[in-house]
């Protein structure tokens, strides 16, 4: 199982045609004609020897606008097949469905809940007199995310010293800026009564190097 990732995928225009044609409402086109294509009963086939490269934003306010962007177009997807997933049969239906909202909105809920209990202990507004392995259990929690980065960085060649402590960095700097997103997100929906608004991602200019430029040549 597999979904349309917004990067590079190939389909057929009969699909398209099929299911109704592009939604001009949705601004993450992928994920909505992905739950389209299960709803009709088709499945999406992954095919992992295809390498897609792709920029990321450099600026922290082009970054910001490009995740809210997502996150709405999430939000619009989520309401609009809330209906029909409450009454399908469908395995990948549901799971689609699931995953859009585990991937914001668990996140959200499960990361606000550690922050508040980790403050309230902290400072001793809140004691927990429940006994468990919570420390285990973070530990367990980080591990886990930055190993399965490490796997990646490997895999490419890129596990520099640099690229691992930026790692370990990133769970505590770059996953709260989610936080951020998500809340953003949802306040602008509320606020333009849930019109999306297409928002093209700022490219920045790829500087080409004397070994580029002598290969092209």
């Amino acid at each position: 199982m597999a979904i349309l990732p917004g990067t590079n995928y190939i389909i057929k225009k009969s699909v398209i045609t099929a299911v109704g044609g592009w939604d001009d409402r949705a601004i993450t086109e992928d994920s909505e004609l992905s739950m389209r294509i299960y709803q009709a009963g088709w499945q999406i086939k992954f095919m992992p020897l295809s390498v897609t490269w792709e920029q990321e934003p450099e600026i922290l306010r082009v970054w910001s606008r490009q995740r809210t962007r997502w996150v709405r177009g999430n939000n619009y997807v989520i309401r609009k097949f809330t209906g029909p997933m409450l009454k399908t049969r469908s395995r990948f239906l549901v799971t689609e469905f699931i995953y859009l909202f585990a991937l914001y909105y668990l996140f959200l809920a499960a990361t606000v809940v550690s922050l508040l209990l980790f403050f309230a202990s902290s400072t001793g507004l809140v004691a927990l007199n429940v006994p468990g392995p919570y420390f285990a259990v973070w530990v367990s929690a980080f591990a886990l995310f930055t190993l399965e980065i490490f796997v990646v960085l490997s895999y490419e060649g890129e596990d520099s010293l640099a690229n691992i402590l930026l790692t370990i960095a990133m769970y505590f700097t770059y996953c709260q800026l989610w936080l951020y997103i998500v809340f953003k997100a949802i306040i602008l929906d509320v606020r333009r009564h849930r019109v999306g608004v297409w928002d093209k991602t700022e490219r920045f200019k790829v500087e080409e190097t004397a070994e580029e430029g002598a290969t092209a040549g």
